[in-house]
This record gives structure tokens, sequence and C-alpha cells, in this order.
């Protein structure tokens, strides 16, 4: 018979809703909970500007291009999904007002993914139970057999048409899409094209790497985009993270000694590494240290620099991100 272990007592740290530092991409507009665990980083990413940028395209009436830029385990999904949320304040919508279709880039065939954006979108639609008009409902059955030499004028009629029909729901409706791992640049031009009109936004991830399947950073800057590149953190950012995720999620004093966080991260980590390991860290001082008591009663339950230095050492062996 297996033995299991006893659930850990994230209560005795004051946490009410598990584990902060959780490494599955937050999403903002479909949690509204992960909202609280977003942190604005110092050189990471600064929603002040691209709150601005998209203030700026809403009210000329534009639609919004991001690009979010960065290589793996830099967070990348989860600030897409946080640019959706920001453009959600902007427009004023509710959280289920703004629909979306997620698509993933396999190759370099726009038509082929710009095709399956609109069959999402439809398909969200659907889903959100709107009633669209029997002219508008009918154009939109025609999305897959609409031919590629004139699909950026008949989808851009299309994107046009769902904007003033979304608009004047009940509660006003808009719309956008995300394209994970942007191959080349020629996507975002057709997205371009097809949402001219549509007051709507479109976000694309994109793996910087120096290699023929991606664009350059010098090509994706040319764009007519707002271009997010995401960093590793540095010390004094890891510090910022770990406590503003600590204070979003308990009133207790934070296990983490401040100027420990910053000695144990010296070198530049991916955010998605630095949040596995304070999350690994939380939980082995729970399991090792939970039968004496809550913190910060139980001193035991602090995660001192030398057991920082020694677990992240371990971590590092066993292939953690």
């Amino acid at each position: 018979m297996t033995m299991q272990a006893d659930p850990l007592r994230y209560d005795l740290y004051g946490l009410h809703q598990g584990n902060p530092y959780r490494t599955e991409p937050l999403d903002p507009l479909g949690r509204s909970g992960d909202r609280t665990l977003m942190v604005d980083i110092d050189w990471f990413v600064s929603t002040e500007a691209l709150r601005a940028y998209l203030r700026r395209t809403v009210e000329a009436g534009e639609s919004a291009f991001v690009v979010v830029s960065g290589r793996d385990y830099t967070g990348r999904t989860t600030i897409a999904n946080h640019v959706l949320d920001v453009y959600r304040q902007v427009r004023d919508l509710e959280s289920d007002r703004l629909l979306i279709s997620r698509i993933d880039v396999e190759h370099h065939h726009d038509f082929e993914w710009v095709k399956k954006a609109m069959v999402e979108l439809q398909t969200e639609i659907e889903e959100a139970d709107l009633s669209l008009s029997p002219g508008l409902t009918a154009s939109l059955d025609t999305i897959e057999s609409i031919e590629e030499d004139v699909y950026q004028s008949r989808y851009r009629g299309l994107a046009r048409r769902l904007r003033g029909e979304l608009w004047g729901q009940d509660q006003p409706c808009s719309f956008g899409v995300v394209f994970e791992g942007l191959r080349q640049t020629t996507l975002v031009e057709a997205m371009r094209k097809v949402f001219r009109s549509s007051q709507s936004i479109a976000v694309f991830t994109h793996g910087d790497y120096k290699h023929a399947n991606t664009p350059s950073h010098e090509e994706l800057s040319r764009l007519d985009v707002h271009l997010i590149k995401l960093e590793p953190l540095h010390g004094d950012q890891v510090r910022h993270l770990a406590e503003q995720r600590w204070r979003s999620a308990s009133e207790l004093p934070s296990p983490f000694p401040p100027d420990s966080l910053e000695a144990a991260w010296p070198a530049p980590t991916p955010i998605k590494s630095v949040v596995s390991t304070l999350g690994a860290l939380v939980d082995m001082r729970l399991g090792s240290a939970a039968c004496h008591g809550p913190w910060p009663q139980n001193a035991e339950l602090e995660i001192p620099h030398r057991f920082m230095v020694s677990m992240i050492r371990v971590l590092k062996k066993v292939g953690a991100p």
C-alpha cells in the first residue's frame, strides 16, 4: 500500500490560496485572482508604457498590435495575457466581454494561421451565446472557404462588421487574437491588414533566438507595434518579485530575508526559473518544519540564505527549470 503525504499547510504562512510562486502562466483575464500576482518589475515590463500605448490606439479608433519577445522561461505567455487584461481595462470591458482566439504557430504559412484565428473567434462568439445579425452569421460561415488570394480584404470586412455588432451588444464586447510562436514578420503585417478597421488587438509571442525560424529583434523593432522585450531577472528584481508576490498573498512577513534573495541569485535568471525555485523553497520548508506551528512564531519556517543556496544547487542538479 502506498503512503500518501499529508497536504502542505500553506495556512501556516498565511497563504490561504496556496503557493503564490506558481509556474503555470498567469491569466488575469480568465482568472481574476491572478491579477494580484502580476508584479511590475523595473526594467522587466512597464505596464505604464503598455497602458499608454493601448490608450493611444483606443482613443484613435485603431487596433493594437503587441509583440512579447523573450527566451524560454522568461514569461512570454503570462505577459501576453497581461497585455490582454490591460487592454480590457482600457476598453472598460467586463472580463468575459473580451473574446480571444489563441493560436500556436507551427509553420510559416500566414494564411493558415489567420484563417484558424478567425475560425476560433467565430467559435468564441458562439460559446459566448451572442446574437449576431443573420447576414453576419452567414458571412462568418464562409470563413474557411475564402481563398488565399483575397483573404486579407475579406477577413478585414468581417472583422469590421464584427466590431460594430459586438460593441452594440447589451454588454459591449471586443475581440482579439494571441499568436504563440511568431515565425516571421509577415504574419504581423497580415494581421495589421485584417484588423485595420476592427478596433481590436493582436498579440504575438516571439522566441528571441538567433536562428532562421524566428525574426531578429532588429526586424521586430522596425514593425509598427508595441514591442516588449523580456530579459532574465537580476538579484534586485528577484527580491522585488518575491516580496511583491508574497505581499499579494499573505498578511504575514516574508520568510525570505531580503538581502539573501539578492545574494542567492548572483547571475541573471529567467523569471520562470526564479518562481519555480521560490515555490520549491516554500514547499520544502513547510515539509520539514510545519510541525512546530505557524510562521513567524515558528522561526524554523524562515528560509535563510544558507538553506536557499544549498537547495538552489540541488534543484539545478536535478534539472529544475
